[in-house]
């Protein structure tokens, strides 16, 4: 079940780069050589860059590829560095959890509430910040998953 919930997160992150890559293209053809830029190519932009952001940062979170400081993890021994472990992902899901799942949903209710829709494209904020929450499932799903994993370290 994780492999193919990484497959799945990390085919993501490329697809929303990959169209990133495409729309802002066709947003400087457009722009540079038709002399008439295309009205929504910003708005797809900047709502892809949120998506492989949010995404993005799962992924990285999943890799043990986030930024930290490993002052104190160079200091500790092999137990000290699960027990760190364990409380980084505590944490991290902790912050997932109010952060993303409970003040994301409430952005998400609070623009479907409000009917808020983009400027260009006419589309419902809400699906636009949909990515919150889906990003905060996925980081306390991971940090669960690393915390159990740890676990079984110690066990063993």
């Amino acid at each position: 079940m994780i492999k193919l919930l990484d497959k799945l997160v990390r085919g993501l992150v490329m697809l929303c780069m990959a169209l990133m890559v495409v729309v802002v293209t066709w947003q400087v053809l457009s722009r540079y050589l038709l002399a008439d830029p295309s009205p929504w190519t910003e708005e797809v932009a900047r709502m892809l860059l949120i998506w492989v952001g949010l995404f993005g940062g799962v992924y990285a979170y999943r890799e043990k590829a986030h930024l930290g400081l490993d002052l104190l993890y160079q200091k500790v021994g092999d137990v000290g560095k699960r027990r760190l472990d364990v409380i980084t992902d505590i944490c991290c899901g902790l912050f997932a959890l109010t952060v993303l799942i409970l003040g994301g949903g409430s952005l998400v209710k609070l623009t479907w509430e409000l009917n808020q829709t983009t400027a260009v494209l006419g589309i419902p904020m809400a699906w636009v910040y949909t990515v919150l929450p889906i990003s905060g499932v996925l980081i306390v799903y991971y940090s669960i998953a690393s915390i159990l994993g740890n676990r079984a370290e110690e066990i063993s």
